[in-house]
């Protein structure tokens, strides 16, 4: 069935034609509909062939149809769909996490990140009796009500700079929320510390991306999440690092590791689970402990840690903690990120790229490095969706998202393809909207 026909049959059933709003692409103007997936490749419904950029939004670090992850599903299925039991997977996966997660004493798993971290909202609430929480502008932390403010918020809606207004991501949010939230700007030693001294005695938890992903790629500066270590100890504040994203993307230990700053509580998802639907609320056993049935903070549900989940995610952790996996990972990623860069260069066309691991974010029209999502939002996103375009004609697909990635299937010479679509996409940008072209020489 081609694009057009297949768009038009699902739009009569789903809205916009979707199950979810992330995969709308307003860049091709209708979704990718696929056929199967297939290690670094993705085979849409007219047989087109792409290089996956996307990679499930993250979550398929392995690529798509990893033996051993799929092995495990079978594997799982042969014990008859097992649903809302306990196995002896579901400990020894719990065990695999708090081997290899610095802040993880005691785990609980769920399904989607969302899930997950609204339940670590409520276990920090339980565990600190207080109410108020901190978050950081242009960090996304699931939809549910409370932490669904301010991941991309207008900036003529978003407030000073120094102190954002919360802004609500969606329609149906209660506006009495708004006054349990604090929303900081990212990187900001003085306002960090300035809304410590005014709500650190109230605050129940700060939120944080440890490496902020969902505003393309941004890092922390130099001892500004030691810093945000630092003043929740001092105040009895839960430092929740949210690695739905960042969870084995760049270091078994996740991004605890790689920056060498421990939460007291962490959700972990998306690679976590090899491409299968499993995230996990891990932490301290001092806080975990308030869950019930040993507490009184409730999480639970019939779907949680189904077994085909479970057995994929522990043969994905299986897979990460090789040696050599992410130091092959990385090595690939220094390759591909600069050819890519020396592309941008010959390019002329304003784009500044970041990374970490195998993911990224392009900002188009940006020089200098991006700090917080206020930088990030002055990008050109005509632009981006111009080179997002040009790509899928190219046979290389990107989400429309703040970040892309690849995974562990795509080899050199994939990556290599990659960069040379890019640079002719780099092209098509500069017709567009610079009116003219440069060569690979100017």
């Amino acid at each position: 069935m081609s694009y057009v026909k297949h768009f038009e049959f699902a739009q009569r059933f789903m809205p916009g034609g979707v199950s979810a709003t992330a995969r709308a692409n307003a860049a091709l103007g209708h979704p990718l509909y696929l056929e199967r997936g297939d290690g670094a490749r993705v085979f849409d419904i007219e047989g087109h062939e792409f290089i996956d950029m996307c990679v499930s939004h993250g979550a398929s670090l392995l690529g798509h149809d990893h033996p051993a992850v799929t092995a495990a599903v079978r594997e799982a299925l042969a014990q008859g769909v097992i649903c809302a039991y306990e196995t002896e997977d579901h400990a020894r996966l719990a065990e695999q996490v708090v081997e290899m997660v610095p802040c993880a004493d005691m785990v609980r798993f769920a399904g989607s990140g969302t899930e997950t971290v609204m339940h670590g909202l409520r276990l920090a609430r339980a565990a600190t009796d207080r109410r108020m929480v901190m978050k950081f502008e242009g960090h996304f932390h699931g939809y549910s009500d409370l932490l669904n403010y301010s991941v991309a918020p207008p900036i003529d809606m978003a407030g000073p700079a120094e102190r954002p207004t919360p802004y609500p991501e969606s329609a149906g949010m209660p506006p009495d929320l708004a006054r349990e939230l604090v929303v900081l700007p990212f990187n900001d030693v003085e306002s960090l510390e300035r809304a410590f001294r005014t709500h650190g005695y109230e605050t129940a938890a700060l939120f944080m991306e440890p490496i902020n992903y969902d505003s393309g790629c941004i890092v922390p500066l130099v001892g500004f999440i030691e810093r945000c270590r630092e003043l929740c100890t001092e105040y009895g504040v839960v430092l929740f690092f949210d690695e739905i994203l960042t969870a084995f993307r760049m270091h078994r230990r996740c991004a605890q590791g790689y920056l060498g700053v421990t939460p007291d509580l962490c959700a972990i998802g998306k690679a976590f689970g090899g491409g299968l639907p499993i995230s996990a609320l891990a932490g301290t056993r001092a806080i975990m402990e308030h869950l019930r049935p040993i507490g009184d903070s409730e999480m639970s549900g019939t779907y949680l840690a189904h077994l085909t989940a479970v057995k994929a995610a522990r043969a994905a952790l299986r897979e990460y903690a090789r040696p050599g996996f992410f130091e092959t990972l990385n090595a690939r990623a220094d390759r591909f990120y600069g050819a890519f860069q020396q592309a941008i260069d010959r390019s002329g066309v304003r784009v500044r790229l970041q990374h970490v691991g195998p993911r990224f974010g392009l900002y188009f029209g940006v020089d200098g490095p991006v700090t917080n999502y206020r930088e990030a939002a002055t990008q050109d996103r005509a632009m981006l969706m111009t080179f997002i375009a040009a790509c899928f004609e190219r046979g290389v697909y990107l989400a429309v998202s703040p970040h892309h990635g690849f995974s562990a299937a795509h080899g050199d010479a994939d990556l290599a393809r990659v960069a040379d679509v890019f640079e002719a996409a780099l092209q098509e940008v500069r017709r567009a909207h610079l009116g003219d072209e440069r060569g690979a020489g100017g």
